[in-house]
């Protein structure tokens, strides 16, 4: 027999009703009734005997739940069979468990009765929700960072671990606007995978800019006071969204498993798969990828989601959506965004660079500040350039050796003789003031200065520093030391009469054969 809708129901009976009251109710109308519900003539007439007037249908006479049956209901679990024998079973005239089952599953809807057992998770299971989406690219970016089911192995670990990704979407076209991947996640990785976004880097496409507004759940991460100030500095509206709420960022989150259905359950070491009888994954008999390998892995399958995947809601490919939306794009340079970086590691200037993560920087900044003590400050995943702060104050952007462009490499050569030139400079100046003439001193009082630097002066020290000879009057001190040397050695020889002729050689070759000076009276002796 078919089921008949309620509703269905009720208006035939009223139907019915009135013809019989009125006397024009026959055989021929009742079956034809019966005929196209697909029930029978007996129950037509037993509606229309329900109600001796005929307008209304009598309420069904099954059994109806009450106040204790729901509430033994909620401390059972949701076990109907445990509610049936603590208020029904053995009594006089009591109700059967198939119609108690029956009740619960008719008067109670399924939301009803998951939330009685699961509580509020089970109930969202069933609620419908609005769906919104804004009306154009960057209009809101969705945040979240999620802890991957998968091990891998960092730097210097000595177990496997779950790494972080902290995502950043754009609601209007599902990009994957900006990302990080970290062991732990920070305010200074959430800054990085924002700053990420908002650059437009021609290596990855061309999307970018900033957001009007920004909706993050309520992690500490993301409720830091170093992403609320960014965001008043940029301009960005931050507005969390309600606590226990993931339907309000309904689009990052289906991100998050189409990332765990498409990439994740694929690699070795997933720790949602098959399990031995020991609890050990089943896998390859190797360790773990390492943090770098799945990097460099979860950075190709973020390209192929947002230039190749068709999208199921979108019937387009994320960066399609994109393109079709002629919205300008607040854009920013990428220097002014220094300060978004990650958080920095210290370094210390050495001959060849500075030394991060196995790749040698160099700046012509660094010239000069070899063992000097810098913070490096980089973009993850990213080591084509890095920033370079002494202190709190910027000092260079440094790229690595082994990319220089002959460029890079004239600017730094450039800024090495530039160093050396401006220090012969000083030198100089302070080998002039060396050379200081005194004015006579006739009286008691204050030295006075007399030296006058002409500029005729000045520019002769500039050409014998480029032609490397002697300034002249370092050469006359050179030459009057000489003198002074041989005037000592003649003194000796005032002394030391056998040294007299090598002196006098010295000073004239044709004083040798002169006849030797006469004696010199010993040391106490008066002299005439």
């Amino acid at each position: 027999m078919a089921r008949v809708d309620p509703q269905v129901k009720a208006l035939l009976a009223a139907r019915l009703g009135e013809l019989r009251a009125s006397g024009r109710l026959s055989t021929a109308i009742v079956r034809e009734a019966a005929r196209g519900l697909g029930i029978s003539e007996r129950t037509v007439w037993g509606w229309v005997a329900a109600r001796p007037d005929g307008l209304e249908v009598a309420p069904s006479a099954g059994y109806r739940l009450s106040e204790a049956d729901l509430d033994a209901f909620a401390d059972w679990r949701g076990n109907v069979a445990a509610v049936h024998r603590a208020l029904h079973a053995g009594r006089p005239g009591g109700l059967s468990l198939r119609r108690l089952q029956h009740a619960f599953r008719v008067q109670l809807t399924p939301g009803q009765r998951a939330g009685m057992v699961e509580g509020a998770e089970g109930r969202r299971r069933f609620e419908v929700y609005l769906r919104w989406d804004p009306p154009e690219r960057n209009a809101m970016w969705e945040a979240d960072h999620v802890e991957l089911p998968v091990l891998v192995l960092a730097p210097r670990a000595q177990r496997p671990g779950k790494p972080w990704a902290t995502l950043f979407i754009d609601a209007y076209s599902r990009l994957i606007m900006g990302w990080a991947i970290s062991m732990r996640p920070t305010s200074g990785v959430v800054l990085a995978a924002l700053r990420a976004g908002i650059v437009v880097d021609p290596a990855r496409g061309p999307f970018g800019g900033v957001p009007a507004v920004l909706r993050p759940d309520h992690g500490l991460e993301f409720t830091a006071t170093a992403l609320r100030r960014s965001c008043a500095a940029l301009g960005i509206e931050l507005v969390p969204a309600p606590t226990y709420t993931p339907h309000a960022k309904g689009k990052v989150e289906r991100v998050n498993r189409t990332l765990v259905q498409l990439f994740l359950s694929g690699l070795p070491f997933f720790t949602g798969g098959p399990r031995g009888r020991d609890g050990s994954l089943h896998g390859p008999d190797t360790d773990p990828m390492t943090l770098g390998l799945f990097v460099e892995r979860f950075a190709g399958w973020v390209a192929e989601y947002n230039t190749e995947r068709i999208h199921s809601s979108l019937a387009v490919t994320p960066l399609a959506r994109w393109s079709q939306d002629a919205t300008p794009l607040r854009e920013l340079a990428p220097q002014t965004l220094r300060w978004m970086l990650m958080a920095d590691v210290e370094r210390v200037v050495g001959r060849d660079g500075v030394h991060f993560e196995g790749v040698r920087f160099l700046a012509p900044e660094l010239n000069g500040l070899v063992g000097e003590r810098v913070q490096v400050r980089y973009s993850p995943h990213d080591l084509r350039q890095v920033e370079l702060f002494r202190g709190d104050r910027w000092l260079a952007t440094a790229y690595p050796q082994d990319t220089l462009s002959e460029e890079q490499r004239a600017a730094v050569l450039a800024r090495r003789r530039a160093d050396a030139v401006e220090l012969g400079r000083r030198q100089r100046r302070t080998s002039r003031r060396a050379r200081a003439q005194l004015a006579p001193a006739t009286a008691p009082g204050q030295i006075e200065d007399a030296t006058v630097v002409t500029a005729a002066a000045a520019r002769e020290d500039r050409s014998h520093a480029r032609r490397g000879h002697d300034h002249p009057d370092d050469a006359a001190l050179r030459r009057l030391a000489r003198t002074n040397l041989l005037d000592l050695k003649t003194d000796f020889a005032f002394w030391n009469p056998d040294l007299a002729v090598a002196a006098a050689a010295e000073l004239d070759p044709a004083a040798a054969t002169a006849a030797p000076p006469a004696a010199t009276p010993a040391l106490g002796e008066d002299s005439v």
